[in-house]
């Protein structure tokens, strides 16, 4: 892979995985849901900051990324009953410090846990060595923090949690990472779309050779201005004066390097679907473009549907046994796909990244474990029923849900693979 397709890769990936998560992020900050982490990547940590309740980083593998949201999964404490911890006491004797691995710090206030709540009520009661009993009220901004590892993580209360929230609440943060991602892929088709409309010139771009064009002395950059006596200033008005023509050669007056030339071309009579086409052998004229506004948003909204309805397809022909898995790219294909993209351009690439984000957006809504789609699917239960889904019961769901989708994805990466060596 060429250095050029490594950046194109991590560009088309990269960003569509940043707005996505960044699209939960927001949205669950909007309704005072707590972030723990914002992940771009997976596997181990290369780079962590913590700020505020959140930690950001970036992992090894940039194959995804998330949004640690407390409530997303179920809440497990940190800390248990019968655990030795540390506290730190604030001026209202308030606990705002709970640490873990405590006997490598004396100097701590240290006990062993016999009730603890950090999730409705904020209590903590820990036994000290002389066997005293003591019950702490514990702040909502509290912090864990191991003294071994050095992290840190804000203690999760209820109405800071997922579950907490209403049904609009959660609805809005589990949908805002696919629009984020449909919201971006119009901005970059409508930017493609700011180059102006394509018109196709008289001007020769490709010449076939051994083709009919080619025995007639064209060349790539001469310009086409008259054929078989009419003016012809476009592709399009060539190919028909072409194929409208009654005569077996045709005349072709063009301009080379200023100087006017004339030469007769006899088309070769190819069958394509069923009807018989004359062709010439020009593969290609000069594309130049004509801004327009209007033509941007046209155009983006016409590519943006056409990418949506490909995605559907494609999950229709998976349907009906049209298409299988094995002939889904991913990472490894997109990345190869990403290489020969870059050697086109900008533009290509740029259409590129619209249509991941398009397919990364549809996706995720799909009603299926571990996506979100899944999760508004338990949501939707939820509404019919009048009460939640046993958590622990979908968080079981979700969990062999991420299975699946790891083997999927080394399934796929094999075909990947096996498509590139042969």
């Amino acid at each position: 892979m060429t250095i050029s397709g490594i950046i194109s890769f991590l560009f088309v990936i990269g960003t569509a995985i940043l707005i996505h998560e960044l699209g939960h992020f927001i949205v669950a900050g909007k309704f005072g849901i707590m972030r723990h982490e914002f992940s771009i990547g997976m596997g181990p940590a290369i780079w962590k900051k913590q700020k505020g309740e959140t930690t950001y980083s970036i992992r090894a593998i940039p194959l995804g990324g998330y949004v640690a949201m407390a409530g997303e999964d179920v809440e497990k404490e940190i800390v248990k009953v019968d655990q030795l911890v540390g506290i730190k006491l604030d001026n209202q004797g308030l606990v705002e410090r709970i640490y873990l691995n405590p006997e490598s710090n004396p100097d701590l206030k240290v006990g062993t846990i016999k009730e603890v709540d950090l999730y409705r009520d904020l209590t903590l009661t820990l036994q000290y060595e002389n066997q005293e009993m003591m019950t702490y009220q514990v702040k909502e901004n509290a912090r864990y923090e191991d003294l071994k590892t050095k992290a840190t993580q804000q203690i999760a209360p209820y109405h800071r949690c997922m579950e907490s929230k209403s049904k609009f609440a959660r609805i809005s943060t589990l949908v805002a990472g696919a629009l984020m991602n449909f919201i971006l892929a119009f901005i970059i088709l409508f930017i493609v779309g700011l180059r102006g409309e394509p018109i196709l010139t008289n001007q020769i771009g490709a010449i076939s050779q051994g083709m009919p064009a080619d025995l007639a002395g064209l060349e790539a950059g001469d310009t086409i201005v008259e054929v078989n006596g009419s003016l012809v200033t476009n592709r399009e008005e060539i190919v028909t004066a072409i194929r409208s023509s009654t005569v077996e050669e045709s005349e072709i007056i063009f301009i080379r390097n200023g100087e006017t030339h004339r030469t007769m071309i006899t088309p070769e009579i190819t069958e394509i679907d069923g009807e018989a086409i004359p062709l010439i052998g020009v593969e290609g004229f000069i594309t130049e473009y004509e801004f327009s506004f209007s033509y941007a948003i046209r155009a983006a909204v016409a590519q943006f549907g056409a990418f949506f309805s490909m995605m559907f397809l494609t999950i229709q022909m998976l349907a009906n046994g049209q298409a299988g898995i094995s002939d889904l790219a991913g990472p490894i294909g997109i990345a190869g796909l990403a290489t020969q993209v870059a050697a086109q351009g900008l533009f290509p690439i740029l259409m590129l990244a619209s249509l991941i984000n398009i397919n990364l957006g549809v996706l995720n809504l799909l009603p299926l474990p571990a996506l979100d789609g899944g999760r508004l699917f338990f949501i939707g239960i939820e509404a019919i029923m009048g009460r939640p889904v046993n958590r622990k019961f979908e968080g079981y769901v979700h969990a062999a849900g991420m299975l699946m989708f790891l083997v999927l994805t080394i399934f796929i990466a094999y075909h990947d693979v096996f498509r590139i060596i042969h």
